[in-house]
């Protein structure tokens, strides 16, 4: 009983972090633009398709390679689809909304695309690092170790970034004062982009760190989307600190409603802690009222 309850312990430790990562990136956007990106999951399908399609070269068998290759082309990605189908948007009223629309609508593009170019079957991803250590009973995968090593890695790489580059600290200043931050000559415009085009990379990277865990569908990122937005608005809108508390919460909760019940019952029981939470503080755990 008592290495069941390890093991569940270990499992939505690693689960949350690798969701931190993710959950950090979309209140990252949020927190900047006070829009949501509804083709977020998307961009995690693409994470996973990505590698698997470096990994499908005999040469690029490596998952350093793929982190160093995949990286640029999310960045890329994210960087031309806020230029060409967000920015222009931004001049409209109610232009927040009119971000959702789009980006729901370039969800569904992407994940029919990925059934077009990959099929529908599921697609798996090879361990980053095979083999485990036993204690007694207790059995830990290397392979679990490294994707929360790295997973902490990329959250503390980003925590980095915003407080210690001119660009992160540009992005601080966005978020707390648009306006103000215009006034003293930050390009805003600039920030927007950026900002989609790192939280894309960082849902991207958590893809390919969970598929080797699960698969890749071309409609997988609906979870993601759905548990990410969870956190969010669990840890408090547009508070990165906020995501980071929810995120491991969700990935406790998860694996042992998972253990008791059944995977079939976790969305629901996140979605009941959600409810709970903003009825008892609206603003959630970390967030401030408006």
């Amino acid at each position: 009983m008592l290495t069941e309850i390890i093991d569940v312990i270990i499992s939505g430790m690693i689960n949350g972090s690798v969701y931190a990562l993710m959950a950090v990136g979309l209140t990252l956007i949020y927190g900047v633009s006070k829009a949501f990106n509804f083709a977020y999951g998307s961009f995690y399908s693409m994470g996973g398709y990505l590698a698997f399609l470096v990994f499908g070269f005999a040469f690029l068998h490596n998952y350093l390679i793929v982190f160093c290759l995949a990286a640029p082309i999310l960045f890329f990605f994210g960087y031309i689809i806020e230029k060409l189908l967000v920015a222009p948007l931004r001049k409209r009223d109610d232009w927040e909304v009119k971000v959702m629309m789009i980006t729901l609508g370039m969800a569904l593009f992407l994940d029919n695309s990925f059934q077009v170019v990959f099929g529908a079957r599921m697609k798996s991803l090879p361990s980053i690092l095979e083999g485990s250590f036993e204690a007694g009973e207790f059995i830990l995968s290397y392979q679990d170790v490294v994707i929360f090593i790295l997973s902490i890695s990329g959250i503390l790489t980003f925590r980095w970034f915003l407080n210690n580059t001119r660009t992160g600290m540009s992005v601080r200043a966005v978020a707390q004062n648009p306006a103000g931050a215009q006034i003293v000559g930050i390009p805003k415009e600039f920030v927007f982009s950026a900002t989609f085009a790192i939280s894309t990379v960082m849902v991207g990277m958590g893809g390919i760190l969970l598929a080797q865990k699960y698969f890749v569908t071309p409609d997988g990122g609906w979870d993601i989307l759905v548990k990410s937005w969870v956190i969010t608005a669990f840890g408090g809108m547009g508070s990165i600190k906020g995501s980071l508390y929810a995120a491991f919460i969700v990935g406790m909760l998860e694996a042992f409603v998972g253990w008791q019940f059944g995977m079939t019952w976790t969305l629901i029981a996140l979605f009941a802690v959600l409810l709970t939470t903003l009825v008892i503080r609206p603003q959630g755990l970390m967030g401030k009222r408006g």
